[in-house]
């Protein structure tokens, strides 16, 4: 049986954690936060994983790689870093899209990367007990990795913030506490270069969604003033089971992605519209402008959420 996978796609900064956390009290999801750094940032970096431990002592991660590749030396030896080099980039979504566009190369290392991509999730899947895996990964170019396997049953959640929203956070620097040997800070970027990844990112989850069943779009204003019924909409993609009462935070075993999955406590959902006061003014013009296609599409100009 192939693993199933809930994907959340989008952009960074766009809610992604808070949203697998509220799908972590679903009997039968698992989140583990953004899947596609596992090999970087988990066993190269060491880096902490949710529970505190860094990855090659956490016991869940323990678990998962012995079951899926037999050590943490045998996954050491794949070689991830090429596969992904050669696979996981916006210029290969042609190819990813279109099978007639791949070469042999390319379907070969298809077929390598796959193959140890489907070994993991089924593992997490079977350590955790869990019937599908949330992965937050947001990226469209992995996503397409993982539509174009054959191998892995993938849903996508499409999740869609306020592109001003997302631009304001990513000018906000947060220290990453997974980076543990030292102090780091979330990456930021410019306005303008948010708002050019922001139209890309989703317009690309348009066109891999498009006449797919296992594809729901989901804006997280929404999500906020309705997580329950929202979040019984995107969990019945993978027809999880109704929530159960759960204590402590849903974000136990999560590798990479927002601080807020190190809070072993009960989830907050919060709007956070602080861009309506605190984005520069000249910086949310070029932001509109830039994704006004897209912002009107999802009904945040001319009606639902106002600008």
């Amino acid at each position: 049986m192939k693993p199933r996978v809930l994907y959340i796609g989008g952009t960074g900064r766009s809610g992604s954690t808070v949203l697998a956390g509220v799908l972590a009290n679903y009997e039968g999801l698992v989140p583990v936060g953004e899947l596609r750094y596992l090999w970087d940032r988990g066993l190269h970096q060491n880096q902490l994983c949710a529970c505190r431990q860094p990855f090659r002592s956490c016991p869940f991660w323990t678990e998962v790689v012995a079951d899926a590749f037999g050590s943490f030396a045998a996954a050491d030896r794949l070689d991830v870093a090429g596969w992904s080099a050669a696979l996981d980039r916006l210029r290969f979504v042609p190819a990813l899209a279109c099978p007639l566009l791949r070469t042999a190369r390319f379907r070969s290392i298809l077929a390598e990367y796959g193959d140890a991509l489907s070994l993991l999730y089924r593992s997490i899947a079977s350590v955790s007990g869990a019937r599908a895996v949330v992965d937050s990964s947001k990226d469209p170019s992995y996503a397409f990795v993982l539509h174009a396997l054959g191998s892995i049953d993938l849903s996508i959640v499409h999740l869609i913030r306020d592109s001003r929203a997302v631009a304001h956070s990513f000018t906000r620097a947060r220290v990453r506490p997974e980076i543990h040997w030292r102090v780091e800070y979330m990456k930021c970027r410019s306005p303008l270069r948010t708002a050019l990844f922001w139209d890309g990112n989703h317009a690309l989850f348009e066109l891999l969604g498009r006449g797919k069943p296992g594809y729901l779009r989901l804006r997280y204003e929404d999500f906020v003033r309705s997580p329950d019924p929202l979040a019984a909409e995107v969990a019945s993609l993978v027809d999880a089971e109704p929530p159960i009462l759960r204590t402590g935070g849903g974000w136990a075993h999560s590798i990479s992605g927002n601080p807020v999955r190190f809070e072993q406590r009960p989830v907050k959902i919060l709007l956070d519209d602080e861009w309506r006061t605190r984005l520069d003014a000249k910086d949310r013009r070029v932001v509109t402008v830039v994704t006004a296609p897209l912002l009107r599409r999802y009904g945040y100009l001319g009606g639902g959420v106002s600008g």
